[in-house]
């Protein structure tokens, strides 16, 4: 499976002026809370101030209806008290919150010594007051919990001090604005240029932010990210009352490599002319058999159903399903399959990856993190709440500003040893649909997400919502475009059905959403054939389509009398 990937070495650069704030901050309130404090000493305290500059465009059905530019600045504030082993953080009765408490205040957007340092102080020793309260419940828990046959794992893992100072992110996001809102009203027209359309909507969203880290074990992280978004949705609606949508997004790191304004409109078109596909395709039946899921579509598959299950928090929660849990060293893909974490990758074979970056957010630098080799599980995705045995991070913790920080994916890398040539799939799946008795077999060319249940109180199953889903029939009949599908079942029941990976990586990029707030995320796939795959119907009001003709329609079909004169 050819992969080049580009993994650039961060540049050097000087610290902001609001370092050296932050550190005589830190040291004082420090040196209180650790020596002085009458209900506890805080063994650590760490401060994040994160400054966001962010621009949004919305165009709809052929105008722009927004284009502003926000600033603001939050400070997050981590106060632990207890120790190590057992700290404020500690999960309770299954609680798992997160490592630390993500203060999340606004503050000052300019470097105001005075205002800045007067937030420091209230914040710190309002975090410490709940630090405190934390802790006494966490210990009144664990004298009431009985003793169960799982390892007692530490809450905050020891890392050495990290001085990593680079180039704040910038852009010029007035440019930007001038030059996208046109492109994006057009990119709108395009996608409702038909009477069946409902609504077409084009947005840019650019986020530049910055943010400067300082701790008392002596980190001190300057580190900036331009994170550029654009996205095309259109809607419609079946005769039948389905709600119909397709989807398409640009997510990239640089300015330079968004898409240009042919590219962006040739993407309208197509996502348009789908959506009219969809509107005539039959509904899926429900179905079980074969079914090849294209490179990004797997994707999504993986991120979804396996990556979320091996994030270390979740190996230690008591409400979690902790379905891979005790499993290192066993196997739990097919041997052809390794999976691994490496949020440096910042291009594979020419396009950028969204879930890109040098250091995570609790100071700890991104590292490679093997998760599996040749189908055995080796690993989880760590913060620094260690997951024994592994008692360090490998640079996962992440978060939202204002949120508390957990394990999470960056950049999800499946990577097949034996493959087939991405031409022969199609062949294969048919003679796998054929030696199972079936009709035809499935081909999933586009997944808008989905969910998985990952605590114990519900079944371990999963949800993929397919947006471009084909059957492709063994008697040589046309493949033939389904709507109102969902992929539905459980990981290790679905991991056992993997038979086939073909010979190019598949690429989606995207947001991810959970405990921890907003991060961007890749996941990397080459198309697999699955032997066995479950389908159900996807959830459907059916309303009624509209009464009245969409303005302009008559005009649109070649009679002028409904133009505007």
């Amino acid at each position: 499976m050819r992969m080049k990937v580009k993994t650039p070495e961060p540049q050097r650069a000087v610290a902001g002026p609001v370092f050296d704030l932050l550190r005589a901050e830190l040291a004082q309130n420090f040196e209180a809370l650790s020596v002085d404090a009458p209900d506890g000493p805080a063994y650590f305290l760490g401060y994040d101030l994160i400054d966001r500059e962010d621009l949004w465009i919305e165009a709809r059905d052929g105008a722009v209806v927004k284009a502003h530019i926000d600033r603001d600045r939050v400070l997050d504030v981590d106060v632990r008290v207890g120790d190590p082993e057992l700290d404020n953080s500690h999960g309770q009765g299954g609680d798992y919150a997160g490592n630390g408490l993500g203060a999340g205040i606004s503050v000052s957007v300019q470097d105001d010594a005075l205002s800045l340092a007067q937030a420091l102080w209230l914040a710190t020793e309002a975090q410490y007051r709940l630090s405190v309260d934390a802790l006494d419940e966490a210990l009144s828990a664990e004298s009431m919990r009985a003793e169960d046959e799982g390892p007692q794992h530490p809450d905050f893992s020891e890392e050495a001090p990290l001085e990593f100072i680079a180039p704040l992110a910038e852009a010029d996001l007035e440019a930007l604005r001038e030059t996208w809102r046109p492109r994006l009203a057009r990119a709108s027209a395009h996608l409702i240029d038909d009477p069946a359309v409902r609504e077409g909507s084009a947005l840019m969203q650019v986020t530049v932010r910055n943010h400067s880290l300082v701790n008392s074990e002596g980190s001190q992280v300057q580190a900036g990210q331009l994170r550029l978004r654009v996205m095309l949705v259109v809607v419609g609606q079946a005769e039948d009352g389905m709600e119909l949508e397709r989807f398409a997004s640009f997510d990239v790191l640089q300015a330079d490599q968004l898409p240009d304004e042919k590219t962006l409109l040739e993407t309208a078109d197509r996502l348009r002319e789908e959506l009219l596909a969809l509107r005539a395709a039959p509904v899926a039946e429900p179905y079980t058999g074969p079914a090849v899921l294209e490179g990004p579509a797997a994707g999504v598959f993986f991120h979804e159903i396996f990556g979320h299950r091996l994030e270390g928090h979740r190996q230690k929660d008591d409400l979690e399903g902790q379905t891979f849990t005790k499993m290192i060293g066993k196997e739990v893909l097919p041997p052809f399959l390794d999976v691994f974490d490496d949020p440096n990758i910042a291009e594979l074979n020419g396009q950028p990856l969204f879930g890109h970056y040098f250091v995570d957010d609790e100071a700890v630098r991104a590292k490679r993190a093997k998760i599996v080799e040749k189908g055995v599980l080796e690993g989880f995705l760590l913060g620094r709440s260690p997951v024994l045995p592994f008692r360090h991070s490998n640079g996962h913790g992440r978060r939202e500003e204002g949120y508390q920080v957990v394990a999470r994916q960056g950049n999800l890398i499946v990577r097949a040893r034996h493959t087939v040539p991405e031409g022969e799939l199609r062949e294969r799946l048919i003679a796998t649909a054929k030696r199972a008795d079936k009709p035809y077999g499935l081909w999933f060319s586009d997944i808008q997400g989905g969910y998985t249940i990952t605590d114990r109180s519900g079944p371990q199953a999963f949800k993929v919502l397919p947006l471009m889903v084909y059957r492709v029939w063994t008697d040589g009949r046309p493949d033939e475009l389904v709507r109102g599908a969902d992929i539905v079942g459980t990981p290790l029941s679905a991991f056992e059905t993997l038979a086939l990976a073909g010979d190019e990586p598949g690429i989606f990029n995207g947001m991810c959403g959970a405990e921890s707030g907003w991060v961007p995320v890749s996941a990397v796939s080459p198309s697999v054939l699955l032997t066995k795959i479950e389908i159900e119907r996807a959830a459907n009001d059916r309303q009624r389509p509209p009464l009245l003709a969409p303005p302009g329609a008559l005009g649109r079909e070649g009679d002028d009398e409904g133009a505007m004169p």
